[in-house]
C-alpha cells in the first residue's frame, strides 16, 4: 500500500505530508490512521518542538474527505465509524503536547478546512483559497468544524464562512482570523519553520502546558482552565528546566532544555 503521509523530519519539526495530490490531498482512513500512529509514536519526544502538516503538490493542501470513498457507505453506522475516525485523529492533534502547524500550499476545502482549524497554528500560501461550502453540499461540518470555528473567529464571522461556503483568498483568511501569516514567496514550509525557530526557545515541558491550558480555555468552562493552569505552574516551577532558564538569564545565555 503507498505510503499516503509522508515523515520528514526537519530540526525539531516534523513534517507530515499529505501525499494524495491525484486525489486533491483528500482525507482517507488511511491518512487519518497513519496521523494517529504517527502523533502516538513521537509522543515523548523532547527533542521534536512542532509538527507541521502540508499537501503534497502546490495546488492542494486538503480537498475534504475520500468522496469516493463515502460514495460506497449504505448505512447510518457505517458514516458514522468514518466520522469518528476523523474526529479522533483531529482530537489527537490537539491533546499532541507540542504545536501543530497547518502550511496551507493550495486550496483547503471543506474537511481541508476542518483539519486547519484542528491545528494550533496556520500559514498559507498568496494563492491559497480556503472555504467551508458543505452547506451548498446539503450537509454540514462533520468533524467539529463549526465548533472549532467559532472558537477561533467569533459567532459572526464562523456564521458568514459556515452559511454562505464563500471561497476566501489567504488575504481574506488572515483578516477573518482563520491563518496567522502569510507566506509572501509561496514557501509554506519555510514559513513554518519560522514559527517553529521562535517556539525552539520554550522550554519543552512549559511549552506542552501552555498549549494544553490554551486549549482547555477554548473549550470548557474557565474554572478548568484556572485550575489546571494553577496545579501545573507550581509543577514547571520545580522543574530543572526552569532552574536551568533561571541560571541562564542571571548569565546572559541561552538555556539548555532537558524536558525535566
Amino acid at each position: 500500500m503507498a505510503e499516503v503521509v509522508k515523515q520528514e523530519r526537519r530540526g525539531s519539526a516534523l513534517i507530515l505530508t499529505i501525499d494524495r495530490p491525484e486525489a486533491g490531498n483528500s482525507l482517507s482512513a488511511d491518512v487519518f490512521e497513519s496521523f494517529i500512529e504517527i502523533l502516538d509514536g513521537a509522543e515523548g519526544d523532547t527533542s521534536l518542538r512542532a509538527v507541521i502538516i502540508t499537501g503534497a503538490g502546490d495546488r492542494f493542501f486538503c480537498t475534504g474527505g475520500d468522496v469516493k470513498r463515502y460514495a460506497l457507505l449504505e448505512t447510518r453506522d457505517e458514516l458514522r465509524e468514518v466520522m469518528s475516525l476523523a474526529r479522533r485523529a483531529f482530537k489527537r492533534f490537539e491533546s499532541f503536547p507540542a504545536p501543530i502547524i497547518a502550511a496551507i500550499n493550495g486550496y483547503a476545502i471543506g474537511g481541508g478546512f476542518e483539519m486547519l482549524v484542528a491545528t494550533d497554528l496556520r500559514v498559507a500560501a498568496p494563492t491559497a483559497k480556503i472555504s467551508m461550502p458543505q452547506v451548498r453540499l446539503g450537509i454540514i461540518s462533520g468533524w467539529e468544524g463549526y465548533e472549532r470555528m467559532v472558537r477561533d473567529i467569533g459567532f459572526t464571522r464562523a456564521m458568514q464562512v459556515a452559511t454562505t461556503g464563500e471561497r476566501y483568498s489567504a488575504e481574506e483568511a488572515l483578516r477573518l482570523g482563520i491563518i496567522n501569516a502569510i507566506a509572501e514567496d509561496g514557501d509554506v514550509v519555510g514559513a513554518a519553520m519560522k514559527f517553529v525557530t521562535e517556539i525552539e526557545k520554550a522550554g519543552p515541558l512549559a511549552l506542552a502546558v501552555a498549549k494544553a491550558v490554551i486549549h482547555k480555555s477554548a473549550k470548557g468552562p474557565p474554572e478548568e482552565a484556572e485550575t489546571l493552569a494553577i496545579e501545573r505552574y507550581v509543577d514547571l516551577w520545580f522543574t530543572e528546566d526552569h532552574r536551568e532558564a533561571e541560571a541562564a538569564f542571571a548569565e546572559k545565555r541561552a538555556p539548555v532544555f532537558k524536558g525535566k
